[in-house]
C-alpha cells in the first residue's frame, strides 16, 4: 500500500484550508489536513501498517482508532488526546490530580464504585464511543459477584489506562433502547438548523431591496427634477449639485459596505447611469451626448415601469418589498427552531417533531420575528429526519431514501436484539448502547482477507459474555424483517456493505451460519474468495438450482455444489503483476469458476475492470445474497411478480440515465445489479408470471434504448433458448455489468 492517496487526501484538505472563502470549511478543513499529517508520519515511521486490523503500534485491535476516508488510520485512537473538560470536572470534584491513571483508580475505589453503579441504576450515561462503557461493565460485574471477571478485564485495560480516555459520560435523561430509529438525534438536528445560513442569491436579493432600490429611488429623485415634460434641462441649480455630490459619496461608501449585490456596478445598468451620469455632471460641468441619451433612456424607462418618484404606483412597489425584506430570514427562524430543541434529549430521537416546528408563538416573538411567522420548509425537513417512530413508518414517509440510509438504523433495532440476551435489565441497557456505539466505529482499511473487528472481541464484552443467553428468535426476526424492508423498498438495489453485516452480526445471534457475502472493491481485490462465497454459492443452489436466474446466467449448481473448499490462502497477485494459479491445475475452486466464467485466462494481466468481471460472476453465483435472505425465511409484503416489475422500473432508469452521461459505465454497473434482481424474483414469481412480465413491458420496449434486447433474450431463455459459453444467442450478449471493453449497451 502506497502513501499516494494519503498524499493526495492531504493536499486537498491543504488547499481547501488555504483557499476556501467559508472560515468554518477552512477550519475543518485545516484539522483534516492535521489528520492526514499524523497518518503520512505514522505510515512512514512504520507505527501505522496499513492493511491490517491492529494497524497502530502498541495498540490492540479492539482500541477504536481515528479512521480518516478510505479506511487509513491516522495512528491515534479516539479515546486518547488531551483531557476533556469532563475529566477535568472530575479530577477536582472529587480532589486528585487531573491525571488519566489516577482517574482510573478513583473509580476502582468504594466512593468511585459507588458512582458507576448509581449511574447504571439511573441510566443516565452515554456510550459515545465503546471504551465508555469498559469502567460501567467493571463496576456491574463486581455488583453482580463477578470478582474474577472484573480482575480479568482491569488485567487487560492495566496498560491503557494512562493513555485512554475512561471517565464515564454522564447524560440528563437515561439511555434505554426501544423499537423506535431515527436518522437524527435531536442534538444532530439542533446543530444542522442553528447551523444554517441563508443562500447567497437570498442575501444578494435582500441587501438589493433593502439597500439598493431605495438608493435608487433617490438617484431617481435627484434626476428626474431636472426634466420637464419627459426632456432633460441643460443647467443644473446650485442646490441640485449639491445634493448629487452627497448621494454619490453615498453610493461609495454603500459601496464598500454591502457587496453581496453586484448589479449596480454593471456600466448598462440603469442605477449605474444614473451615478454615473451625476459624476459626469460633477466633474465637467455638463454631459456629453451620448451619456445624456443613456440617462434620457434610463430615467424614461425607470419612471414607465414603476412610476414617477412620489407617485402611488411606485410607493406600492417598495410597500411589497419592505414586506419582504422585514420578514425573517431562514437562517433566524432555524435558529429559533434550534432554540426550541433544548428543552430535548440531545442523544435521542423527537417522537413528536411537529412539535418543534410550527408558528412563532408570542413568547418565542420580538422586532425582527413576528409573531406567527410561519418555520421554512427546511426546518420541517430537518426535523423529519429526527423522527423518532417504527422503521416501517419511516420507511413509508419517505425518511429513509436508500438501503444505505437502512443500514445506518439497522443497529438502532439490533441493540435491542442485543439487550435481550442478557437477563439483568441493568446490563441490557448497558449493552444496546455499547453495541450502537460499536457500530459507530468506522472500518479500516484491511488487506489479505482479514476481517473487521467484531463486537465480541472487545474485553468488556467478553467480560459479560458468561451472563448472557441466546437470543435466537429475536435476532433471527429482525433479520426476517429488515431482509423484507429492504427487498420492498429498494428491489433495484443489491444490499450495500453495512447493511449485510448487520444482517450477518444479527444471525450470528440467531446462532446460524448463513454465508452473507459483502460487494468486493474492484481496486484492491486480489483474485481470491474466502471460503464463504463457495458456501453462499452452494446454498442459493438450493433456491435458484433449476429456475430461470441459473438458465439466464448459465449456471451448472452441479458443479457449484462439487466445488471443493480451498486448501490453503491462495497467492495473491498485485497490480501489474499476472494472475497467479490459485489452485492445482486439477481442481477448480469457486475463485477459478469464476475467472472461467469471465473468460479470464489464469495468467492474464490485473485491472480494476478485469477485478470487476471476477466479482460479478461471484456476485452472480451466489446471487448476493437474495437465495439467503429467502433461505432464513424472509418474506416481502410485496409478491416476486411485483418486485420485478419494480426491479426492472429502475433497470430502465439507469439505462436512461447512463445514455446521457459522458461517462455512464457505473450507471451501467448498476443497471446490470437490477436487472439480476429482476431475474431473481422472476425465478420465484409463480408460473406463468414471467411471460405475464414480457408482456407488460412490451410497451416499455422502444422507450428506452437497449431495453428491447434485454427483453428479447429473457424470452429467448423463457422459451428454452440459452446463451453460448461465450455469452451470446441469436438476439444478442446476456446483460453484464463490467466489462474490459467497451459497452455493447452503449452502441
Amino acid at each position: 500500500m502506497s502513501g499516494g492517496y494519503v498524499v493526495g487526501q492531504l493536499s486537498s484538505a491543504f488547499l481547501t484550508a488555504v483557499t476556501h472563502e467559508d472560515p468554518e470549511v477552512r477550519r475543518r478543513a485545516d484539522q483534516s489536513a492535521s489528520r492526514w499529517m499524523k497518518a503520512l508520519q505514522a505510515m512512514s515511521d512504520g507505527t501505522v501498517e496499513v492493511g491490517s486490523r491492529a494497524p497502530v503500534d502498541g495498540l490492540p485491535a479492539w482500541v477504536t482508532l481515528e479512521v480518516l476516508r478510505g479506511g487509513f488510520a491516522s495512528g491515534a485512537a479516539v479515546a486518547a488526546g488531551p483531557l476533556t473538560p469532563e475529566e477535568i470536572a472530575v479530577a477536582e470534584r472529587v480532589g486528585i490530580p487531573a491525571d488519566r491513571g489516577r482517574l482510573f483508580a478513583h473509580y476502582l475505589t468504594d466512593a468511585g464504585l459507588a458512582e458507576l453503579q448509581g449511574l447504571l441504576d439511573a441510566g443516565t450515561y452515554r456510550v459515545d464511543i465503546p471504551e465508555d462503557a469498559a469502567l460501567l461493565t467493571v463496576a456491574w460485574l463486581i455488583r453482580a459477584g463477578d470478582r474474577a471477571g472484573a480482575l480479568d478485564l482491569l488485567e487487560v485495560l492495566a496498560p491503557y489506562v494512562d493513555r485512554l480516555r475512561w471517565v464515564p459520560k454522564v447524560a440528563a435523561s437515561p439511555t434505554a433502547p426501544a423499537d423506535h430509529v431515527h436518522r437524527l438525534t435531536a442534538g444532530e438536528a439542533r446543530h444542522a438548523l442553528a447551523s444554517r445560513r441563508e443562500h447567497p442569491r437570498v442575501e444578494a436579493q435582500r441587501e438589493a431591496l433593502a439597500v439598493w432600490n431605495p438608493f435608487t429611488d433617490r438617484m431617481l429623485t435627484l434626476w428626474w427634477s431636472q426634466f420637464h415634460e419627459g426632456r432633460l434641462q441643460p443647467e443644473r441649480p446650485d442646490e441640485w449639485l449639491a445634493e448629487a455630490r452627497r448621494l454619490v459619496g453615498e453610493y461609495d461608501q454603500l459601496s464598500l459596505r454591502h457587496t453581496r449585490c453586484t448589479k449596480h456596478r454593471r456600466p448598462k445598468e440603469n442605477l449605474a447611469i444614473l451615478v454615473s451620469s451625476a459624476r459626469a455632471q460633477l466633474v465637467d460641468g455638463h454631459l456629453a451626448p451620448r451619456q445624456a441619451g443613456l440617462l434620457q433612456h434610463a430615467v424614461t424607462a425607470m419612471v414607465a415601469k414603476r412610476g414617477a418618484p412620489g407617485s402611488a404606483e411606485l410607493a406600492a412597489v417598495r410597500a411589497r418589498e419592505h414586506v419582504l425584506v422585514t420578514a425573517p430570514t431562514y437562517r433566524t427562524l432555524a435558529g429559533l427552531a434550534a432554540k426550541r430543541l433544548d428543552v430535548a434529549d440531545p442523544l435521542a430521537g423527537l417522537v413528536e417533531p411537529q412539535g418543534f416546528s410550527g408558528p412563532v408563538r408570542r413568547d418565542e416573538a420580538g422586532t425582527d420575528i413576528p409573531e406567527g411567522s410561519p418555520m421554512p420548509p427546511l426546518v420541517a425537513k430537518v426535523l423529519s429526519r429526527a423522527r423518532a417512530a417504527p422503521i416501517e413508518t419511516l420507511l413509508a414517509d419517505g425518511v429513509i431514501p436508500s438501503a444505505e440510509v437502512l443500514a445506518e438504523l439497522v443497529p438502532q433495532i439490533s441493540a435491542t436484539v442485543v439487550a435481550s440476551t442478557y437477563p439483568d435489565d441493568t446490563l441490557a441497557r448497558l449493552m444496546a448502547a455499547h453495541y450502537r456505539a460499536f457500530r459507530r466505529r468506522r472500518s479500516l482499511l484491511l488487506i489479505d482477507l482479514q476481517q473487521q473487528v467484531q463486537v465480541t472481541e472487545l474485553p468488556w464484552v467478553r467480560a459479560v459474555a458468561p451472563h448472557s443467553v441466546p437470543g435466537v428468535h429475536e435476532a433471527l426476526g429482525v433479520v426476517r424483517r429488515v431482509g423484507a424492508l429492504a427487498l420492498g423498498h429498494y428491489p433495484g438495489t443489491i444490499l450495500p456493505n453495512p447493511l449485510v453485516e448487520e444482517l450477518r452480526h444479527l444471525l450470528e445471534l440467531a446462532g446460524l451460519e448463513v454465508p452473507l457475502t459483502k460487494e468486493l472493491a474492484a481496486d484492491i481485490f486480489m483474485g481470491t474468495y474466502s471460503d464463504k462465497f463457495r458456501r453462499a454459492a452452494q446454498a442459493a443452489a438450493g433456491v435458484v438450482g433449476g429456475t430461470l436466474y441459473a438458465a439466464y446466467y448459465g449456471i451448472d449448481y452441479d458443479q457449484v455444489l462439487r466445488l471443493p473448499a480451498p486448501p490453503r490462502p491462495a497467492p495473491l497477485p498485485r497490480p501489474g503483476w499476472r494472475w497467479n494459479q490459485p489452485e492445482a491445475p486439477d481442481a477448480l475452486t469457486f475463485g477459478g469458476l469464476c475467472r472461467q466464467r469471465a473468460s479470464l485466462a489464469p495468467n492474464g494481466y490485473w485491472s480494476v475492470a478485469a477485478n470487476g468481471t471476477v466479482i460479478e460472476q461471484g456476485q452472480i453465483l451466489t446471487t448476493h445474497n437474495l437465495a439467503a435472505l429467502v433461505a432464513v425465511g424472509t418474506q416481502p409484503e410485496l409478491s416476486w411478480s411485483v418486485l420485478a416489475d419494480r426491479a426492472f422500473d429502475q433497470v430502465k432508469r439507469l439505462l436512461e440515465l447512463a445514455h446521457q452521461q459522458a461517462r455512464p459505465l457505473a450507471t451501467v454497473k448498476d443497471a446490470a445489479y437490477a436487472w439480476r434482481q429482476t431475474i431473481f424474483f422472476l425465478a420465484g414469481a409463480p408460473a406463468g408470471e414471467v411471460q405475464a412480465f414480457l408482456d407488460r413491458e412490451a410497451s416499455s420496449a422502444a422507450a428506452v434504448r437497449g431495453v428491447d434486447q434485454l427483453l428479447g433474450r429473457l424470452r429467448h431463455v423463457a422459451a428454452g433458448g440459452r446463451f453460448d459459453s461465450a455469452g451470446t444467442c441469436p438476439g444478442g450478449r446476456r446483460f453484464l455489468g463490467w466489462t474490459t471493453g467497451p459497452h455493447w449497451i452503449l452502441r
